[in-house]
């Protein structure tokens, strides 16, 4: 498959944002975002997004004159990301008036914990580190760049995507086309029945109509599915092409039976006007409202009511959920709907630690398409190794990643593993398929220059945290394979698989008997079992959980020091998180890094 033409206008694009760094939004010409929102699960969630925001401000890294708003959800129920769109838009009107409905504005949903890649967890994912430019792209600068290509086709109007995707495309100039300025416009890609197994599916009208070889393709949509079975796509129409391989524009294939599949969307100012409605209406959220499966789902002709009974996607059932669902179908239904088909486009999820490997480290043309590369600002520190022990070459056809680091060059990176924002000051050799993140090895014994082994298929974090008594440091981990989210009762906490074995080793290697932890029906999970001890210093953090993973995988030994301190779970990492002191270690790297290269 040759995607060389996307990845021309991907990297074209990616350059041309570089400029807009540290300047103003304008300053090319080209007209960009008025205002970018994002949105975020709590206060405490919003505060650490400020902070950092604010870092990237002062180290050039946004453009300087682009209103950035973060937008907290209010304590209570989950409201989802359609509630969390709601309270921006009650938000805007609040500071920018009639003024609001001029203006062209982009929503990033970014609340949550990411607990299937949880080094985005605390310091959160629209701030997770990928592979490009010096200092490194984060995700938020991706999409700041990724749709700017769109605003000189928009109206004003709010431009809604989430925090953990990129999409790779290429518009090119084969057709003459725009973003309605009524209504919705959603943008489509081909993709697998299995793909849209897990996603929204849209139900084109006049499929046979479509030309393929053509980039953009505007469309009308008759409904929209969520998650739906194969059966379903069947009986509604939406299998778009049957068996075989099927050709897009600029080398993209669907090999199977196709279907159009949903990722970001826009509407207009009309719409606006509706939801702030909606939203008075309402009053106060008390329950999940999807901006997906409730505001697309009450769009398009063929749309019913029906979907506002099925609770599989939802995450909390509370006591007006089907009411609320009803009002926002009842506000929405008969709103405008319209399609952009994006052939030449693929769209990349990266919200587990399987898919930040695989995009990072395994899928060339991902790599290809973004101009991501294996090594990204970081020190590499001379030693005295002998030649034999040097560090294995960082080279663009190398897969494995290492960002925003400081390590000695006798270090090895063992294939397909992802380093980022670590200080190492002795050697490692990392193991292969291992996400080692946010950690810090200092020389305590310059003399002491033996290579510290770090395992294959592990992921390892460390998080600072602190209360009004204390201020200490955890490092996690978990094998990859690893299910964070699954339950078992409490009477079987030590059945719960961990690291290729089960709790049982834990607690031997711990001396415990069993575990701390806060039960939801009787259920437990290893997000919230006591794990992990504190430490003073992430050096020693770090340490410790390399001698209780070297402890785990034999299942003989015992750890040195059985300490008697507390244990922390991943949940209480979120109530104890100290986002300053992270930040500043990070801060303290980045200036190490920079001088380096002086």
């Amino acid at each position: 498959m040759d995607n060389s033409d996307i990845s021309s206008f991907m990297c074209s694009l990616l350059e041309k944002y570089k400029v807009l760094r540290g300047n103003s939004k304008d300053c090319t010409g080209e007209e960009f975002w008025d205002v970018a929102v994002i949105t975020t699960a709590d206060q405490s969630q919003k505060k650490a997004y400020e902070i950092q925001i604010e870092e990237k401000r002062a180290r050039n890294e946004l453009p300087s004159d682009l209103p950035l708003i973060v937008v907290a959800d209010p304590p209570g129920v989950k409201i989802g990301n359609g509630g969390s769109t709601l309270v921006a838009l009650e938000l805007l009107h609040e500071k920018y008036g009639e003024k609001l409905f001029e203006l062209k504005i982009m929503i990033i949903h970014a609340g949550g914990w990411s607990q299937r890649m949880p080094n985005a967890s605390i310091l959160g994912k629209i701030f997770t580190a990928l592979p490009h430019g010096e200092p490194v792209y984060q995700m938020l600068d991706m999409k700041l760049a990724m749709y700017w290509p769109f605003v000189k086709r928009m109206k004003a109007g709010v431009f809604i995507v989430c925090a953990d995707d990129i999409l790779t495309y290429n518009l090119g100039s084969d057709s003459d086309w725009s973003v309605s300025e009524y209504g919705f416009t959603a943008l489509a890609h081909p993709s697998t029945m299995k793909i849209g197994n897990t996603h929204g599916v849209y139900v084109v009208a006049n499929p046979d109509k479509i030309n393929k070889s053509k980039h953009i393709v505007e469309a009308e949509c008759l409904e929209i599915l969520q998650k739906p079975s194969d059966k379903r796509m069947e009986d509604t129409g939406a299998v778009v092409t049957e068996e075989g391989v099927h050709e897009f524009a600029d080398g993209i294939t669907v090999e199977g039976r196709m279907v159009y599949t949903d990722s970001s969307f826009f509407f207009g100012v009309d719409v606006v006007k509706k939801l702030l409605s909606l939203k008075k209406e309402l009053g106060v959220l008390t329950c999940e409202i999807d901006a997906y499966g409730d505001f697309l789902q009450a769009l398009g002709p063929r749309a019913n009511e029906k979907y506002i009974t099925n609770t599989a996607n939802i995450s909390e059932v509370t006591q007006n959920l089907t009411e609320c669902r009803l009002k926002v179908f009842q506000v929405l239904q008969n709103t405008d709907l319209h399609l952009i088909l994006m052939h030449a486009s693929k769209f990349n999820h990266i919200g587990t630690t399987h898919e930040y490997l695989h995009h990072l480290c395994q899928d060339s043309s991902f790599k290809s398409q973004l101009c991501l590369e294996s090594a990204v600002f970081n020190k590499w520190q001379e030693t005295h190794a002998s030649p034999e022990k040097k560090r294995k070459k960082l080279d663009p056809i190398n897969d494995s990643c290492v960002m925003h680091s400081s390590l000695l060059k006798s270090s090895v990176i063992q294939s397909q593993s992802v380093v980022e924002y670590c200080q190492f000051d002795r050697p490692v050799n990392i193991g292969t398929n291992s996400i080692i993140s946010n950690c810090q090895l200092l020389a305590t014994d310059e003399l002491n220059t033996s290579v510290v082994e770090i395992p294959s298929h592990i992921f390892i974090h460390t998080v600072a945290i602190c209360s009004e008594t204390f201020s200490k440091f955890v490092t996690i981990f978990f094998q990859i394979d690893d299910n964070l989210k699954k339950t078992v009762a409490t009477a079987n906490i030590l059945t719960l698989p961990f690291m290729k074995s089960n709790l049982e080793n834990v607690a031997q290697a711990l001396g415990v008997e069993t575990f701390d932890t806060t039960c939801i029906n009787g259920q437990c999970s290893l997000w919230n079992i006591k794990l992990f001890p504190a430490e003073n210093t992430m050096t020693a953090s770090f340490q410790k959980a390399l001698e209780m993973i070297s402890c785990i995988k034999s299942k003989s030994k015992s750890l040195n020091d059985k300490s008697s301190s507390p244990l922390y779970s991943f949940s209480d990492l979120l109530k104890y998180k100290d986002v300053s002191t992270m930040i500043k270690y990070r801060q303290s790297l980045f200036k190490l890094i920079e001088n380096s290269m002086k």
